[in-house]
């Protein structure tokens, strides 16, 4: 059997790339098989020692001065495009921590799950660096799906994804891809190659409205194979330290990419979206059945802003459609207000 993994990594100046490819390597049962594409976007004067791995033949580079740098979706897609043919791939941030194993671990569901295209993806739980340089990781949480708690205009109506509720059944699925863990069959790297006019809200969405029109459905691991750094001190360095202006040019571009895509119609056949559109296999409607989202006009199943998982769809029949609201209404039932922590990433 081929076990070849690609894992793929968009990295912003971040002096933690070196601790996550050690981790990432020693947690392997068949680190052999492991090939690494990763975008390494660089500031000269912060410099990052990675000359251990430039040797090994199983990492590809793609290295671009900080000055040349025009967000994660981009940079993500650079990394998308040293892929292989490897059979899996495995998108992570680059502040990232291992399970024992968790190669043959996210094989094994791939297998298992019931889908031709499985695509596992979840918002990582967390974990903290000690004084002692141990690695405290989350595991009282459980394995959580993604819920809505945020959605509005000001954010160009991309969905805010926060953690939702514990998935305790087997072969949970999630509504919604998160782009800092995703394991998928290799070949998602070229159908659901990520929009590099994206930059960082509606980055998510889009990509999970992307590929699941590509055929690909979307579940929770069984167990924790990854947890992600949860930044105690001073946050990493993102594009953005460009200033306001720089970031309200891309989100201008990144928010009418959207509109095409989700809420115009023309998601499919809209010429300036290119390879970036929706799949041929499944429809916009269809998706807005399975996570219970009506676009249109900006409401949802009471379980997306909960995070209650589908099980198999959300939407059965047209009881559930009139159980939608806004996510205003929904904070109203709620009693408070639901808006999102600003997540690490």
């Amino acid at each position: 059997m081929d076990a070849r993994i690609f894992v793929a990594i968009a990295a912003y100046c971040d002096p933690e790339l070196p601790r996550t490819l050690d981790d990432c390597l020693s947690s392997a049962r068949y680190p052999e098989a492991l090939r690494f594409g990763i975008c390494w976007q660089y500031d000269e004067n912060v410099p990052v020692d990675l000359s251990r791995f430039r040797g090994d033949k199983r990492f590809r580079f793609s290295e671009h001065p900080i000055r040349e740098s025009n967000g994660g979706s981009w940079a993500r897609n650079i990394a998308q495009g040293l892929w292989d043919g490897e059979p899996y791939s495995l998108q992570v941030d680059s502040h990232m921590a291992f399970a024992r194993y968790w190669d043959v671990e996210l094989i094994r569901m791939m297998q298992t799950f019931p889908a031709d295209k499985p695509l596992i993806t979840m918002i990582a739980p967390l974990f903290r660096i000690g004084q002692d340089k141990e690695l405290r990781r989350q595991t009282d949480k459980g394995i959580r799906a993604s819920r809505v708690a945020d959605w509005s205009a000001e954010s160009g109506w991309s969905p805010w994804l926060d953690w939702g509720l514990v998935g305790n059944a087997r072969f949970v699925r999630n509504r919604f891809l998160s782009g800092g863990f995703v394991f998928s069959p290799g070949r998602w790297n070229e159908d659901v190659r990520q929009d590099p006019d994206h930059y960082y809200w509606g980055e998510e969405f889009a990509l999970t409205l992307r590929s699941f029109t590509h055929g690909y459905d979307m579940f929770l691991p069984d167990l924790i194979p990854v947890w992600h750094m949860e930044h105690t001190k001073a946050p990493p360095r993102r594009h953005w330290e460009n200033g306001r202006e720089v970031v309200d040019a891309k989100n201008r571009i990144a928010f009418d990419r959207l509109r095409k895509l989700a809420y115009s119609g023309e998601g499919t056949s809209e010429p300036s979206l290119g390879r970036y559109g929706l799949g041929p296999t499944r429809t916009l409607a269809e998706y807005e059945r399975f996570a219970g989202l009506d676009l249109v006009n900006k409401r949802a199943h009471p379980d997306v802003f909960s995070g209650l998982p589908p099980d198999p769809v959300t939407i059965r029949d047209e009881s559930d459609w009139a159980q939608c609201v806004t996510i205003e209404r929904f904070r109203q039932l709620a009693g408070g207000d639901l808006r999102a922590p600003q997540q690490q990433s």
